[in-house]
């Protein structure tokens, strides 16, 4: 990162136009240099300023990203940003043994099929910009930058009058973005499936997600908005939010990042502020909510992996549904991580990150991470 860069971060967050994707950037590239013995850059009488920035951005100052420092000696600590990357490890480097050369696997990117009401499955893929389909009333289009927008005139019905319900679905390495009729925005994660009505009719907004979603929901007192996944029910008005419901995870997260939600889980509910998540454990039941950093939950759609503490069988999970393969989660070391990654990188680097941090070593075998 030049300083030129750096310094124009620091204004915008000073300025409050600081985007969360901006922010990590800011904390990953500050604890980067502090780890490695550089100083901040400093030119006249911005020093103070941006050690005050530096503040607003630090753990228990701001809800909007916290940069928590490890707790445990088995945690470590990962910073990357601009493509340079520093680590900590209980203050000394770790020392990765010459492994065999593993292959080339790209990162995931926007991929998607699209189910219309009457079974026609759509590659969104291949399909350019412009028109994909129309039901009814109702046009379906693909812009520019990849986005499915869905431009609704009147309700969409079936001849039996009931409403007429598409699925969008990514497979493993993918991700897509939808436009609902109503104006609300939707990221779909990898591995996931959205079910929505091509136009929302009646007195509620509702669609179905399994996997993890990312949205941004058009207010409308009249018409809350629902997302109805395997074991809970999330409930707005007009919000941003993310919820991550993959059948493979032990919790069911919804974390909060604008606005009011409700969670409902059988006979247990949640209310939950700005910077707060709800987990629900799929075994017991049980629905917890609490403060969290939100802001590192829903990084995935700004296209990075930001780890918060994380066991190292979690980030082994995100990892495996992005690069579409598969692990083995034998005999993990129970190590965590805390930093950032970007999705972008070939799986072989994102592990050589994780080899250097953590002192442990990764191979890939037929399509699968191993932990050596």
């Amino acid at each position: 990162m030049h300083k030129e860069e750096f310094k124009a971060l620091s204004a915008k967050i000073a300025d409050g136009s600081a985007t969360d994707e901006e922010i990590v950037r800011f904390n990953a590239y500050y604890d980067a240099l502090l780890a490695s013995g550089g100083e901040v850059p400093a030119w006249p009488n911005e020093a103070a300023l941006l050690e005050g920035i530096r503040r607003k951005t630090a753990p228990g100052r701001v809800t909007r990203f916290s940069w928590p420092k490890v707790a445990a000696a088995a945690a470590v600590v990962l910073a990357i940003s601009a493509g340079i990357w520093m680590f900590v490890r209980n203050n000394a480097p770790s020392i990765v043994q010459a492994r065999p050369e593993r292959p080339l696997i790209q990162p995931g990117g926007n991929s998607a099929f699209l189910t219309l009401a009457d079974g026609r499955r759509i590659s969104l893929d291949d399909v350019q910009p412009g028109d994909v389909a129309s039901q009814g009333n109702i046009r379906i289009t693909k812009t520019d930058n990849g986005e499915v927008v869905y431009e609704a005139r009147p309700a969409a019905e079936g001849s039996d009058g009931k409403p007429v319900w598409n699925e969008l679905t990514t497979p493993r390495g993918g991700q897509f973005r939808l436009l609902l009729p109503d104006g609300t925005k939707v990221w779909l994660n990898a591995a996931s499936a959205l079910r929505f009505p091509a136009a929302f009719a009646g007195n509620e907004r509702k669609v179905e997600l399994s996997g993890e979603g990312y949205f941004e929901v058009a207010p409308d007192k009249s018409k809350p908005f629902i997302v109805q996944s395997p074991a809970q029910q999330v409930k707005v008005l007009g919000t941003h939010f993310n919820i991550q419901a993959y059948a493979d995870e032990p919790l069911a997260k919804t974390s909060l990042l604008e606005g009011r939600v409700e969670v409902t889980a059988g006979n247990s509910s949640a209310t939950l502020a700005p910077g707060q998540q709800s987990s629900l454990n799929a075994q017991t039941g049980e629905l917890r909510s609490g403060p969290a950093d939100v802001a590192a939950a829903a990084a995935w759609k700004n296209g990075f992996f930001v780890f918060n503490d994380t066991y190292l069988s979690d980030v082994i999970r995100q990892l495996s549904r992005w690069y579409d393969v598969k692990a083995d989660y034998t005999n993990l070391p129970r190590i965590r991580y805390t930093g950032t990654i970007p999705r972008n990188v070939p799986l072989d680097k994102a592990l050589t990150m994780l080899e250097i941090t953590g002192n442990v070593q990764f191979d890939i075998n037929q399509n699968t991470i191993h932990v050596k």
